[in-house]
């Protein structure tokens, strides 16, 4: 009976001794390490040293090195170096000289998003970026969702998900720079007819959507829409002989009923009649907008075409803003 109890004692106080060296060497343990801000973390990785520097030149790298939730995508070395070439320019001193320190952070902004966007959150689609345009509207990218991820049609997403404590950085294989919008436009696939009418209309409108000269909002069909109007024309077939049957004034008319002066976004809409580049003997052709419970819809001239609806609002570009609409509009 002795012997039992000491041997029970001594396996207790075998017991404690262990789970206490136990604990003990968990003490020991190093902590992890705190996660790196995102300013830190592109510091650290000698392939961004550029993107460091101009970061650093445009104050940027406070704003990244802060408490928040971004995304960055994060051009390389032989991003950068291959924009210089582009531009002609001998570096980075020379790239912000030809577009100010101002500029630059810019085009720097345009690399960021205002939230955390890992990997799986990105599909095809617009996405808002922190950076804005002259009238104060955050500017669009276009990012493209297959095999790989493609921004702008330019810069390829090399390497997701890195981790930092305030967001995420993507690698990119190429600076991305603000577009149009008509280049926002061009980048889509569901708006290859309304992009191919622009190139054929009177006017030059796709180089004048393209350029700075104005400000202007496209409310853009989409390819759906420009099927329909075929269907519904007698005679035609395709887009080809569409504009063939409009003629190439009568097309320009028709696209240019579509685009509004300035940039009118979504909250700027209301119910009511709304002046359009489209004139007839001098005085500009309206359509009319209703708002309502159901959403968005425009009434064009046209008594026998359904009215469009408003399916996407609020894609920004340098000169102006996109809404997307189901219907191509007739002015009369």
């Amino acid at each position: 009976m002795r012997k039992l109890l000491f041997s029970s004692l001594l396996l207790a106080f075998s017991s404690m001794f262990i789970l206490t060296g136990c604990s003990d060497d968990d003490d020991d343990q190093p902590a992890p390490a705190a996660p790196k801000s995102l300013t830190q973390t592109v510091a650290g990785d000698a392939r961004f040293s550029i993107l460091v520097d101009a970061l650093t030149r445009t104050g940027l790298d406070a704003t990244l090195d802060a408490a928040g939730t971004y995304t960055v995508f994060a051009p390389t070395n032989e991003a950068f170096t291959a924009l210089l070439g582009d531009l002609q320019l001998a570096d980075l001193d020379a790239l912000e000289a030809a577009l100010t320190t101002a500029g630059l952070r810019d085009v720097l902004l345009y690399h960021v998003l205002g939230v955390t966007a890992k990997a799986s959150d990105v599909s095809t689609g617009y996405y808002s970026t922190a950076s804005v345009n002259s009238a104060g509207n955050n500017l669009s990218l276009y990012a493209a969702v297959g095999s790989n991820v493609v921004l702008n049609d330019v810069a390829t997403v090399t390497q997701t998900d890195i981790t930092a404590s305030n967001g995420v950085a993507h690698v990119i294989d190429a600076v991305i720079l603000p577009l149009s919008v008509h280049g926002l436009v061009a980048l889509n696939s569901d708006y290859s007819s309304l992009g191919a009418a622009l190139s054929l209309a009177d006017g030059n409108l796709d180089e004048v959507l393209a350029g700075n000269a104005g400000r202007y909002t496209v409310f853009a069909p989409n390819n759906a829409a420009f099927d329909d109007i075929v269907a519904a024309t007698p005679g035609v077939n395709n887009l080809a002989e569409l504009v063939s049957a409009l003629g190439t004034d009568g097309l320009a008319q028709v696209l240019l009923y579509h685009v509004v002066a300035g940039d009118v976004l979504a909250g700027d809409l209301s119910t009511g009649n709304v002046n359009t580049l489209a004139e007839n003997m001098g005085t500009a052709l309206t359509f009319f907008v209703n708002i309502n419970s159901a959403g968005v819809s425009i009434i064009d001239n046209n008594a026998d075409t359904d009215d469009a609806t408003v399916t996407g609002t609020d894609v920004i570009g340098t000169n102006g803003a996109l809404h997307f609409v189901n219907a191509v509009l007739l002015p009369q």
